[in-house]
């Protein structure tokens, strides 16, 4: 009778996992667990708890599972629970040394097992835990071969998507992604069988995006990984990994939606205790903070990741933000000789750029975005093409060679909308603007007005306060009316919608989570859009607006 109901709960307890239904499988491994210590319930618990994105007490129970298999002579489990807790050490926890020796245990009971596929995902795993993609390679093309003669699509997903980054990081990009897009393929056409490889195939697209310079892969990949998560009844799939799926929201152009996760997930690695799986999502709402032009969050953000080099781009940017030009140039200096001269220099190249340009160093901005155009001239990669001709327009704007501005940023503009990077493409119209304004203003208006709404749509406050301060600069409204709530930012148009319950900034600060300088500078810059002379003019403004216009928010 004993025995019956230890199969029915483990038979459950799988079906409940197969299922994606932690919390059921959860109580039926527990309720196996009741009845008797069984290795297999210990596994399926471990395995249930970590998508309840409770790692130490997943780990607890995997470790026991391993016990319990070592202890009934389980060899094959045993093995495949030691690989995930070398991985688990080294990804949630940062234990190197304890990673090293659960590597080491899964390699010597390796040799006890008869010739088969496991020893594919001992090269899989090592290459996962090596710290440079690039010196994977091997690993990974042991792992596929292996995958591919012993027939396991779970190992070939992964051994295809870890090659793919590896040779992106090597510097050939094309074939690269063309593994990582077969990698997606075999994850997403339900040839997978355990839940966890999806999850690692995606981290790994996302991360090789990154290096590629090719977040619009994610957006191509959007709709066919949200309807694969539909029609298998898997919507948290991607909750093992809060920053990977804020960049799936941020590739979609859903800024709420990535805000939402990554600071749900900047909570849960406050209170366990964890570490970030990949790029850090601190690292990553800094960006986001700045796009919304939330300077000084962006900088609290960072402290004390200040020096990690995920977070380094950002940190220069924050700096460029608050006008400490020199050191953001010195933090871009030091990366660019870390990573080399490949496609990881694209983004802070072209930081570095914007950087001397604000310095007023145009001479050394020009000798960037050429180092720039060698990059793009040799990849050939779309995004860092796009990237070049951005930095060549601004360069030559300074330069007041306004033919050549145009034709570089209009290329930009071009190869960024092709690419569906609404934000960028955005960045290049303001860049436009400014180098038209000049020589032919109604353009300049035009393209200022572009950029506006494309960052306005999007919720990135700063930048739009940027084009609407350009757009003024350009003639903007005699008066005030509701034509003048369109130079209004989104986060512009919520702090007017307070001023109307005449709140105070501190009110204001506390109602939508900002700092009280914060607010303070939005009320000074809806003043100054709107012509106004006092909070108590802009109360009443709101009150004259017809009902549609009150909608601010």
């Amino acid at each position: 009778m004993v025995n019956a109901s230890v199969s029915e709960g483990l038979a459950a307890g799988d079906h409940f996992l197969a299922a994606s239904d932690w919390n059921a499988a959860a109580e039926a491994f527990e309720s196996v667990l009741a009845i008797q210590d069984d290795p297999a319930a210990h596994d399926g618990l471990g395995r249930a708890l970590w998508w309840l994105r409770d790692v130490d007490r997943s780990i607890a129970e995997r470790t026991a599972a391993y016990a319990g298999f070592r202890r009934l002579g389980q060899d094959s489990p045993a093995f495949r629970t030691a690989l995930w807790l070398a991985r688990e050490y080294a990804d949630a926890l940062g234990s190197e040394a304890v990673s090293r020796g659960w590597l080491a245990r899964a390699e010597g009971l390796a040799f006890r097992l008869p010739e088969g596929v496991e020893r594919g995902w001992m090269a899989l795993t090592r290459g996962l835990l090596r710290a440079d993609p690039a010196s994977a390679g091997d690993d990974a093309r042991t792992a596929l071969e292996l995958a591919r003669k012993w027939n396991d699509p779970d190992l070939e997903a992964v051994a295809l998507a870890l090659q793919g980054l590896g040779t992106i990081a090597s510097g050939n990009v094309l074939e690269g992604m063309t593994l990582v897009d077969e990698a997606m393929v075999v994850a997403t056409a339900g040839e997978v069988h355990d839940q966890m490889i999806f999850g690692d195939v995606c981290c790994i697209v996302t991360r090789a995006s990154e290096e590629a310079c090719d977040t619009s892969r994610l957006s191509q990949w959007n709709k066919t990984v949200l309807r694969f998560m539909q029609s298998t009844g898997h919507p948290a799939l991607l909750e093992f990994c809060g920053t990977c799926c804020a960049e799936i929201f941020l590739a979609a152009g859903d800024i709420a939606s990535a805000e939402g996760w990554l600071t749900r997930t900047l909570d849960e690695l406050d209170q366990g205790g964890h570490r970030a799986r990949c790029v850090h999502p601190a690292a990553k709402l800094a960006e986001l903070r700045l796009l919304q032009g939330r300077v000084e969050e962006a900088s609290r953000l960072l402290a004390g990741f200040e020096d990690r080099p995920d977070a380094l781009r950002a940190t220069a940017a924050v700096r460029l933000a608050v006008g400490d030009t020199a050191v953001a140039a010195a933090l871009l200096h030091r990366r660019i000789h870390h990573v080399g001269g490949g496609l990881l220099t694209v983004p802070l190249l072209a930081l570095l750029t914007e950087v001397q340009l604000t310095q007023g160093d145009v001479g050394q901005a020009r000798a960037t975005a050429e180092r720039l155009d060698e990059v793009a001239a040799r990849t050939q990669w779309p995004r860092s093409l796009a990237a070049s001709h951005l930095a060549a327009g601004r360069v030559a704007a300074a330069l007041g060679d306004v033919a050549s501005a145009r034709e570089r940023l209009d290329a930009a503009i071009s190869i960024f909308a092709e690419l569906n990077m609404p934000l960028e493409a955005a960045s290049a119209h303001l860049s436009l603007a400014g180098a038209l304004r000049e020589t032919d203003p109604e353009v300049a208006v035009h393209e200022a007005g572009a950029a506006f709404a494309a960052f306005d749509d999007a919720g990135a406050g700063g930048m739009a306060d940027k084009a609407a301060a350009l757009l003024r600069a350009l003639g903007g409204p005699a008066r005030t009316g509701p034509k003048a709530l369109g130079l209004l930012s989104r986060r512009e148009r919520e702090v007017l919608s307070l001023l109307a319950e005449a709140l105070s900034n501190s009110e204001i600060a506390d109602r939508l989570f900002i700092s009280a300088k914060t607010a303070e500078h939005h009320v000074s810059s809806i003043l100054a859009k709107l012509q106004l002379r006092s909070r108590g003019e802009a109360a009443a403004f709101v009150l004259r607006q017809s009902p549609k216009d009150q909608g601010l928010k």
